[in-house]
């Protein structure tokens, strides 16, 4: 029979969620890696809750929803503080707060199927907390807690249901199984033990019509929310992933029939392989696996039945698809087995009560738990991961300070990055990635593209256009079809200044860099007549006479516009930033522009020396 918790029990329960919030918090993800940019089920969750677009087929509307509200949420009462959050510590949250409802579900159905055993609750409960699949899922961008909680809802309301004999349990059971049909369809798998039970308790149940049909309407009622992927759809065609439809509607038949998604299972009988089932064992233990079936039989014919037809539909799938992603699918088995192991440890302190006997078993309860949260702790521990650099390329573009609005072509690394900082976290939303194919078509019409330094390299080639560049910043050039681009981007210093070969130095404009220790200076340099050379340049930062660091690029344009091509009248700009000692404090710069000769040596073009100020 279901136990109310008393006052200790809320504590104890309390407590508990307390200690899971701080461990779970503590090993939050706060980082990406390159690949997760790149693709899969944790940055397509990602994009979805912040966008409110379709997840991954059917779409997870319900629980997309949700997620949209928790991140905007959180973003608008940080905006309102006036602090800084990261998303992808936000959107791992959203998992974070399904884990704990599901530990809250499991520690109160432990309860019930234990008499009230506090011990053996918290003890069990704890341990699924630190197994490793439930902890990483916890603290990552995933819907899988929120699989595991709504199973233990289902299991819940079974037994409460059995206790008491309402109908109202009977809705909940009803809602929460349709629900299934707007979130992780193989939680579905609970259904026909879920029928088998009620049926095994009460025959007659079927014949009462209004109940049943109140039933199903509520199990089709979470169809419903699949308005808002239609919607989306037929708002945002870029979203619908890849593919052509004829319209919106044979798109949204598609997207629901899973094809993708299908297409990934390997559906393939032969002998056990892939972890199976070797994983869940090791999740588990062999002794909590054994305790976990026997429970089930434990608590009675209905409730053995109950658990073990579930047991047995998701191992079928797990052998069946048990090359695929069988280990997530199955994860909402996990915590039934231990609801059966609960009762079964529960009959084995009840079998005697003398302290050496219970105290055996606390020991027991805290090999299977420290062990198990060792081993599982340096892989589900998300922060501050080493590997976490995926968003450094669009760091480093912003660091390149691009003007407002500006359309940048990177790498495919980088403009993975920048879209994710630009959309996600709301950095700089004035930018704009493109693809090669959208630079080519700007560029085309005579826009003005900001181009990284690595995409430079195959720009003109990837694109068919006659790119010529001049620098916007030491991490960024503009870009033009056929034409140098005549920007600058302000506080620059005029000069006139003939270094030689038809090149003057009109202006410069030198600083501290954005990080401390980094100092930044950019050259614009005019052509009177195209020079005769190819001219390298050669930047000394200089205190008096002494040099303070070099740096040499084989062209103006951070090396990517040469100065034989450039035309009467054009300006190109070239930028340096150096990394100084913190007690090097710049007076001035040298500039020398060069060309390598064929004997190893140098002809120089001039030597400029430029003191800011005097």
């Amino acid at each position: 029979m279901p136990y109310s918790l008393d006052r200790r029990g809320r504590l104890v329960l309390a407590g508990f969620l307390l200690a899971m919030s701080v461990l779970y918090l503590a090993t939050l993800d706060n980082g990406l890696r390159p690949g997760e940019l790149a693709g899969g089920d944790l940055i397509t969750h990602q994009y979805a809750q912040v966008q409110a677009r379709p997840a991954n087929a059917p779409g997870y509307p319900l629980y997309t929803l949700g997620g949209w509200l928790w991140f905007h949420g959180w973003r608008t009462l940080a905006q309102t503080l006036g602090i800084a959050i990261n998303p992808v510590a936000v959107l791992g949250a959203y998992s974070t707060l399904w884990a704990l409802i599901a530990l809250t579900l499991l520690f109160l159905l432990l309860y019930d199927v234990t008499g009230s055993n506090l011990i053996i609750t918290c003890g069990i409960t704890l341990f699924y907390g630190v197994t490793y699949f439930f902890w990483y899922y916890s603290v990552t961008t995933e819907q899988y807690t929120s699989a595991v909680a709504q199973t233990l809802a289902v299991a819940l309301l079974v037994h409460r249901w059995d206790a008491h004999r309402r109908d109202g349990y009977l809705y909940g059971l009803a809602l929460l199984l349709g629900l299934c049909l707007a979130h992780l369809v193989t939680v579905l798998f609970m259904a026909p033990g879920v029928l088998l039970f009620l049926l095994t308790r009460e025959p007659g149940l079927w014949r009462r019509g209004r109940l049943v049909g109140r039933g199903v309407l509520l199990a089709l009622a979470p169809l419903l929310s699949y308005s808002f992927i239609y919607l989306r759809g037929a708002q945002h065609p870029e979203w619908r992933g890849a593919g052509t439809w004829p319209s919106t509607w044979a798109w949204f038949l598609d997207f629901l029939s899973t094809r993708q998604g299908r297409a990934e299972l390997t559906w393939t009988l032969g002998p056990l392989a892939g972890g199976f089932p070797e994983l869940m064992i090791a999740e588990l233990t062999p002794l909590l696996l054994v305790c976990g079936v026997v429970g089930w039989g434990l608590l009675g014919r209905a409730y053995g039945l109950f658990y073990g037809l579930t047991a047995l539909i998701y191992l079928v799938f797990g052998y069946i698809d048990r090359l695929g992603n069988w280990y997530q699918v199955l994860m909402p088995l996990y915590p039934l087995v231990l609801v059966g192991s609960g009762v079964t440890l529960a009959r084995v302190w009840s079998a005697r009560a003398d302290r050496l006997w219970r105290g055996a078993l606390v020991l027991l309860l805290a090999a299977l738990i420290v062990p198990k949260a060792i081993e599982s702790y340096p892989r589900a521990d998300q922060r501050n991961r080493p590997e976490d650099t995926g968003l450094q390329p669009g760091e480093t573009i912003l660091a390149a300070q691009p003007p407002p609005g500006a359309a940048i072509l990177g790498t495919v690394e980088e403009k993975l990055a920048l879209d994710y900082l630009t959309i996600i976290a709301g950095r700089r939303p004035d930018l704009t990635a493109l693809t090669t194919a959208q630079a080519a078509a700007r560029l085309a019409q005579g826009e003005i593209v900001f181009v990284t330094p690595a995409a430079a390299l195959y720009a003109a080639a990837a694109t068919g256009l006659p790119l010529r560049y001049t620098a916007w910043s030491p991490g960024l050039l503009a870009a033009g079809a056929g034409h140098v681009p005549d920007v600058h981007p302000g506080d620059v210093m005029s000069v006139d200044r003939d270094v030689g070969d038809g090149l003057r130095l009109v202006g410069y404009r030198w600083g501290p860099g954005p990080h401390p220790g980094q100092w930044d200076v950019t050259l614009w340099l005019q052509a009177t007549r195209t020079p005769t050379g190819s001219w390298a340049l050669s930047l000394r930062l200089l205190n008096g006479e002494t040099e303070l660091a070099q740096q040499d690029h084989p062209a103006p344009a951070l090396g990517f516009q040469p100065t034989d091509r450039l035309v009467p009248g054009e300006t190109v700009a070239d930028a340096f930033r150096f990394d100084l000692p913190a007690e090097a404090v710049p007076t001035g710069f040298r500039l020398i522009l060069y060309r390598p000769l064929s004997d190893g040596r140098f002809l120089n073009l001039t030597v400029l020396d430029i003191a800011p100020g005097r």
